[in-house]
């Protein structure tokens, strides 16, 4: 792991009385959230959060999230996540968080993000966007499994699912959490009543906006490690798009 503390930032999330589901422990959705909050904490410190890339005519989209936890924190416990940029990759730059609970790490993330620039909502290069700061090579937390997500097909489980004025972010598109939730509303509930969703493997397409409407589908794949995984997609339905895919892994609850 990084040492150098003006490349790393921690922070701590109580767990609400709002966020954990019937089994008392937080969805897989909201140590999302969580770090995407981080992430938007360390970036304003280092000078290249929101408002920085703003006035260059940038902002930040995720590309790509991928979660493994091995435990869920639950209601009235505390995680504490230590975040870095961990170094750049052509068109994207890598951050790396660690979730830590009272006895030790409980999970792992990597991230990708775009600087996408706002005229030609094409990406640019980050490290040209950020002026060469903060962004060396760095020790990762967790690689990507696999140069892509894999695609799903045909799903053998789906929904429709139509985006709220609520689930916008402040860009202005759907927010990258709500995907997840949304990838995650085909599971049927069956299953989820059984087992616990432990982690995720993300991949952002396009955006999407307010009232735009989506067919969620998903289906088992194969085991992995010990643990049983899905396979997820999310389409547009008024212009077939695909918006995300998403490979999740799940144990017994």
């Amino acid at each position: 792991m990084t040492t150098n503390p003006d490349l790393t930032f921690e922070h701590a999330y109580n767990i609400r009385s709002y966020e954990p589901r019937t089994d008392g422990r937080v969805s897989i959705a909201s140590v999302c959230n969580q770090l995407q909050d981080i992430a938007s904490r360390h970036a304003d410190s280092l000078g290249f959060g929101f408002d920085d890339l703003q006035q260059s005519g940038h902002f930040w989209i995720l590309a790509r999230l991928h979660l493994m936890m091995d435990r869920l924190p639950g209601y009235g416990e505390q995680a504490r996540i230590l975040t870095w940029p961990s170094g750049n990759e052509r068109l994207v730059a890598l951050r790396d968080f660690l979730v830590h609970d009272a006895d030790g790490i409980v999970g792992r993330a990597t991230t990708s993000w775009v600087t996408l620039n706002a005229e030609t909502h094409r990406p640019d290069k980050p490290d040209t966007v950020l002026d060469r700061r903060f962004i060396p090579e760095r020790d990762r937390a967790l690689e990507f499994p696999s140069k892509s997500v894999t695609r799903l097909k045909e799903g053998e489980h789906s929904v429709q699912i139509t985006a709220r004025r609520a689930d916008i972010d402040i860009n202005g598109h759907v927010n990258n959490v709500k995907y997840v939730e949304f990838c995650l509303e085909a599971v049927p509930q069956t299953w989820t009543d059984s087992h616990r969703c432990l982690g995720l493997d993300i991949q952002f397409r396009t955006e999407s906006f307010a009232g735009d409407s989506y067919a969620a589908a998903c289906s088992p794949a194969e085991p992995e490690n010990g643990m049983d995984t899905f396979l997820h997609s999310l389409i547009r339905t008024s212009d077939n798009r695909e918006i995300v895919r998403m490979k999740t892994w799940w144990r017994k609850s």
